[in-house]
């Protein structure tokens, strides 16, 4: 197996570009691979400042790295959830530290039990549908601190193989709020920051090359009330198909990208008030995240969390 572009050995093949590549074009390779998704969706303008949310995970790592080697002035951001079980927690946020301080890359670090004195495993006893409420919060205060610092945007490490789980799973149930809005890109609001997915095209084998190829090591340590098994069986799904059809899965997801307005034209965004504890955009105010973290009273019963 020789690389593709200077034939020497290959590090890697990747069937559905039906390509090979050696370390620097592995390299070289990837970086052109992300920089045509930011150019292509309008991601970013050159050199703009840019949070990316960090979770410890090779994903969110690879986002950050592979942003500030285009030329990017990224800061890496965690939220520290207080789960010690598993010493999820303590791991995640060691290997963001690490890796930034390796890359010398600003890390922020939130922890919910500085900021409010209660943590994720506290907020559990008292609300059902733990992994809701969690997914909430963190977009929440992602949303807010990128606000607050005036960043361009803010980027997640969603992959080409998330993007098309999710999508399989919101055409499942044709919900359409959803498929309005799985594009790499959602522009700014009021009261809501640009969000960018710069991975959004590369697929998990892609990834993991790239990670390995500059040592980058991912948390170990997995959140111990993760529920993630209708994904993982779609993500499963999508594999055996692409064995089959290599390049089944960008094709999936690029088709939809070209389609989208389809779905915006069907679907609007539910009427919002603006929460009168944290002043951004809400179903109601106060806003579900400032009735549980902020102990802002409504008598009304807390809405379902999605």
């Amino acid at each position: 197996m020789k690389c593709r572009v200077c034939k020497a050995p290959a590090l890697v093949k990747f069937p559905a570009h039906n390509a090979a590549f050696c370390e620097e074009h592995l390299d070289a390779f990837f970086l052109r691979q992300v920089a045509h998704t930011v150019k292509k969706y309008r991601l970013l303008p050159p050199e703009a400042r840019v949070v990316v949310a960090l979770s410890g995970g090779k994903d969110s790592l690879v986002t950050a790295l592979v942003l500030k080697r285009l030329g990017y002035r990224v800061e890496g951001f965690f939220i520290d959830l207080g789960i010690t079980e598993g010493n999820f927690s303590p791991a995640s946020r060691q290997a963001c530290e690490e890796f930034c301080a390796a890359h010398e890359i600003p890390l922020k670090v939130f922890s919910l039990h500085e900021e409010f004195g209660r943590t994720v495993p506290e907020i559990a006893r008292r609300y059902p549908r733990l992994c809701a409420i969690c997914g909430m919060t963190k977009r929440h205060i992602m949303n807010e601190y990128t606000l607050k610092t005036g960043a361009h945007a803010l980027a997640t490490g969603h992959t080409l193989d998330d993007m098309a789980a999710a999508l399989f799973a919101n055409l499942l149930r044709w919900d359409l709020h959803y498929l309005a809005k799985g594009l790499p890109v959602l522009p700014a609001e009021d009261g809501f920051a640009k969000k960018i997915k710069p991975l959004a095209l590369q697929s998990e084998e892609e990834i993991i090359a790239f990670a390995r190829l500059h040592g980058i090591k991912p948390v170990e340590a997995r959140c111990p009330w993760a529920a993630e098994a209708k994904f993982k069986r779609y993500k499963a799904m999508f594999n055996s198909l692409e064995e089959k059809s290599p390049g089944l899965k960008r094709a999936f997801y690029e088709g939809y990208t070209k389609n989208v307005h389809r779905f915006q034209e069907e679907t609007t965004r539910p009427p919002l008030v603006t929460c009168k504890v944290c002043g951004l955009p809400a179903a109601a105010s106060p806003c579900t995240f400032c009735r549980i973290w902020r102990n802002a009273i409504k008598e009304d019963a807390i809405p379902a969390v999605t």
